[in-house]
């Protein structure tokens, strides 16, 4: 397979911050593994970081909720993977190696966030102001990234009640969006909609094989795995040049990994 000789050049760095700490793990000095799944759902999800060889002093210093941003890519071309929080870490042997391994969560887990009251919107609001304030007010969360194809008038008002979460998926679904995490910041929009991310896959930029084609559950589409590619993310257009497919998709779903002699990204389009 030909490739472009900037992806034998492979990027990988860990930034760990808190309070009273910070630090950087770079993959040209510590043997770094990581796996970040990203999907188009309001659950978030579990990423994984192993570091080998780290002292005593500095796993001392790690702890819970500590910021955590994984960026990844080769040379010239690499970006964010991930934001999240440490939910716990581990140093266990391996052979020869001590491996620290940290679970980060990526977004914000709000499934224990109930309401003790019910707020009522009145009759005539907007889409866009209900999930502002369910967002912003009712679960403490920024939104990052918000267009909606309708801005839907609720003539007889909403009443939120129980999980806010549940709501705002609710209400954007109405509204023709989905709500996801992306690179653990809250992103409402449609998966259709234009977005900067592009990907052009063919053999000679990365692409390991040819797409394969899946059908399930109503859903049709392709899975492909090519070498990392750090834009990928939900709603990222995939443009593929391959035996199998020839033609531009959306994706909702996907993983990067790297564990030494894989350094690769694998997803669902549709």
């Amino acid at each position: 397979m030909a490739a472009p000789n900037y992806i034998f050049k492979r990027i990988v760095i860990i930034n760990m911050e808190s309070a009273a700490w910070r630090t950087s793990f770079n993959g040209n000095t510590f043997h770094i593994r990581f796996e970040v799944p990203f999907d188009s759902d309001t659950t978030p999800n579990e990423v994984t970081v192993q570091i080998f060889n780290l002292s005593d002093q500095t796993v001392k210093r790690f702890s819970k909720n500590m910021n955590v941003t994984i960026q990844a890519g080769y040379e010239g071309n690499y970006g964010v993977l991930s934001r999240g929080k440490i939910q716990s870490f581990r140093t266990y042997r391996e052979g020869v190696d001590r491996i620290t391994e940290i679970k980060i969560i990526d977004g914000r887990d709000t499934s224990a966030k109930t309401l003790k009251k019910n707020e009522t919107f009145k009759a005539g609001s907007k889409g866009e102001a209900i999930l502002r304030r369910i967002a912003e007010e009712m679960l403490g969360i920024r939104i990052t990234e918000m267009k909606l194809p309708t801005n839907k008038e609720f003539k007889k008002g909403y009443v939120v009640s129980g999980s806010p979460m549940s709501h705002l998926v609710s209400v954007a679904k109405e509204c023709g969006a989905s709500v996801f995490w992306k690179r653990g910041l809250l992103v409402i929009r449609s998966l259709k909609e234009e977005v900067k991310e592009k990907m052009y896959l063919s053999e000679g930029t990365g692409l390991i094989s040819s797409p394969e084609y899946f059908e399930e559950e109503g859903v049709k589409g392709y899975r492909f795995k090519s070498l990392l590619q750090h834009k990928a993310v939900p709603g990222t257009l995939v443009e593929f040049k391959s035996l199998t497919s020839n033609g531009q998709y959306r994706l909702r779903k996907g993983k990067h990994t790297c564990n030494g002699s894989e350094f690769t990204t694998e997803g669902e389009v549709i």
